[in-house]
């Protein structure tokens, strides 16, 4: 998702962010004030998959003006398949924070073939002065 597409979502929830690649997420529209990048959110099954969240966003006078989340998804078994995002949001917060929301999905075969499906989460609370707090697991 492009960045203008998240600046026309003024509203609470923005969903349907697609996935990009990690070239694509660096390639963020000018931001006067420098952008602002949180430390990737990695999370993983060693050997079979490996999830990271990456967010940047900008900030004039005192405002986010933009945000940029992106996802990257590897599968590293043959037993394991991504399914996808399955529920993203983007939130401004009263107190001038936004919030970032992505829940994904991996499905894995065990020995006896039959599938699991595990989700990757975080939430990433965000501020324009370049603060942040993020939160993540994986939910079975």
């Amino acid at each position: 998702m492009t960045a203008k597409k998240i600046l026309a979502c003024s509203a609470v929830l923005c969903a349907g962010f697609a996935i990009t690649t990690p070239a694509e997420a660096h390639a963020a529209p000018d931001c006067a004030s420098g952008v602002k990048v949180i430390k990737p959110v990695v999370l993983e099954d060693p050997g079979r998959w490996t999830y990271t969240f990456d967010l940047s966003w900008c900030a004039d006078g005192g405002t986010i003006s933009w945000a940029e989340p992106s996802v990257t998804a590897r599968v590293h078994s043959p037993a394991c398949r991504w399914v996808g995002r399955i529920e993203e949001s983007l939130t401004k917060t009263p107190d001038k924070a936004w919030s970032a929301f992505d829940m994904s999905e991996f499905s894995c075969r065990d020995g006896a073939g039959k599938e699991h499906g595990v989700n990757p989460w975080v939430v990433v609370t965000f501020h324009p002065a370049g603060a942040y707090d993020t939160s993540s697991d994986i939910a079975a």
